[in-house]
């Protein structure tokens, strides 16, 4: 129905539907009327019934075909061998990842930090984070630089010989030297620092460092070759490096307490991350460093035993090129960090130069 006042007399009229946009007269007063137009909305009951049906087919549809594909997925797990799904395992493949490289260098490196992170004492774990860091510096050597097959009854022993007796002996003997000797790394002035960086530091730390490579030419020749000493070398300046970094992390962290004292929270934030940095540069290129200089001592001495001749002058020679590529690294490290990684990586293309010239000739290391 259609509802309209009248504009006469304010009576409520209604009229069909069919009376829109006709003209009637109001039944109380007579006054003529013009109904307004009225669209209707007509719905269809039946079409909204009929796509009702399909929705619910549909749904239907889709619930017995997933229900068919759950069924043929349950059938063909009961038929897969799942232990040999998951678990390629076998005689053959165990014997083929034993000798697999790649497999078990992949493992050392992802699996035995974790492990260390399960010791409770904290020094313990820097100490055999220390150790983790040299010795994959180690494995890179030992596999992808030296090549050597042999040196395996030397290398590690020279590794923890000069990290532990070594450095010992190191501070021993500083306590004979001159105070202005151990004090030349220190000056102010850049050439005496210079100096001071490669005839007290370099010279020194070389010097213990080649002792692994002294003692096994003297008690153990028969186990060496032409790639020995330069192996055992690397290994004795990498357990150098390796123990002495936990000296600079004792440092680090003393250094981030005086900060802390003086600056407060800035300074606690500052000294953190100084350690993080340390830490890392020291673990990982710090090591690699230390093991070119002392490899490169090795092979001067493999070179002089090798040709027999000016044998004194060689390892001279190799003494005073890794003395001064250690200090002149270290005095720069200091100064202009750019330039120190530069000497690195000058240090290392002289190292496998000396190793391509070392594996390249024709005779043979005879002791």
């Amino acid at each position: 129905m259609i509802k309209i006042s009248c504009p006469q007399c304010k009576t409520i009229l209604e009229f069909e539907n069919t009376a829109s946009g006709s003209q009637r007269y109001c039944s109380s007063c007579g006054q003529s009327l013009l109904i307004p137009i009225v669209e209707f909305i007509h719905t269809d009951s039946h079409t909204d019934s009929e796509k009702i049906h399909t929705l619910n087919e549909s749904f239907q549809n889709i619930i017995e075909k997933s229900s068919k594909q759950a069924q043929t997925i349950l059938k063909d797990l009961q038929q897969i061998p799942l232990k040999q799904e998951i678990i390629p395992i076998d005689q053959s493949n165990i014997n083929l990842l034993l000798k697999d490289f790649i497999f078990w260098a992949v493992s050392f490196l992802g699996i035995i930090p974790l492990l260390i992170i399960t010791v409770n004492q904290v020094s313990t774990q820097l100490t055999m984070f220390a150790l983790f860091f040299a010795f994959v510096w180690g494995v890179i050597f030992k596999k992808f630089i030296l090549n050597d097959t042999g040196s395996k009854r030397l290398a590690l022993p020279a590794l923890f010989f000069t990290g532990i007796i070594g450095i010992w002996l190191l501070l021993f003997i500083y306590r004979f030297l001159p105070t202005f000797y151990l004090n030349l790394a220190d000056n102010q002035n850049l050439i005496v620092s210079l100096i001071g960086y490669i005839v007290q530091v370099g010279i020194c730390e070389e010097l213990i460092k080649a002792l692994p490579i002294f003692i096994a030419i003297k008690w153990f020749r028969k186990d060496l070759n032409i790639l020995s000493l330069v192996t055992i070398g690397v290994f004795s300046g990498l357990g150098f490096a390796a123990f002495e970094n936990l000296h600079y992390g004792e440092n680090a962290i003393g250094s981030a307490y005086s900060k802390t004292v003086n600056y407060g929270v800035e300074g606690l934030v500052s000294g953190v991350q100084n350690a993080m940095v340390l830490v890392m540069l020291r673990s990982l290129s710090l090591v690699f460093c230390h093991a070119v200089f002392s490899g490169i001592v090795g092979y001067f001495i493999t070179t002089a035993l090798i040709r027999k001749e000016k044998m004194g002058a060689l390892i001279v020679i190799g003494f005073a090129t890794a003395s001064i590529l250690h200090g002149v690294y270290d005095w720069l490290a200091g100064l202009q960090a750019t330039m120190a990684a530069l000497l690195a990586g000058f240090s290392f293309a002289l190292f496998y130069g000396y190793l391509m010239k070392l594996k390249n000739s024709d005779r043979q290391l005879e002791i």
